[in-house]
């Protein structure tokens, strides 16, 4: 596997989504269909990778974990973001100035 650090960005993400929706338009819509053909573009990558089938074998496990490593990571900065945002809404008064009920927006 590369040592090479990967260099994501919303810019390449929007890409690579933009080239696969020029080739199917429902993938555009639809991120599960533009996954499966991305997923597919990996698999039809190993496929002709040089080894035996125990070595794709290996190499598509290594792609799982890596793969989950960077929902994870991606996941827990969504998370950090989304805690340190204040929460949108507005609060609407009572009867009792103690009480009052928050609307989200």
């Amino acid at each position: 596997m590369s040592e090479k650090a990967l260099q994501l960005s919303d810019e390449l993400i929007r890409a690579v989504i933009d080239v696969v929706a020029a080739h199917d338009r429902d993938a555009e819509d639809d991120s599960v269909l533009a996954l499966q053909y991305l997923a597919a573009i990996s698999g039809y990558i190993v496929a002709a990778y040089p080894g035996s089938e125990a070595d794709r074998n290996a190499l598509l496990d290594h792609l799982a974990a890596f793969t989950r490593h960077v929902v994870d990571d991606r996941a827990r900065r969504l998370q950090a973001e989304q805690s340190a945002q204040p929460p949108q809404g507005r609060s609407v008064a009572t009867d009792d100035p103690a009480v009052g009920i928050w609307k989200p927006e």
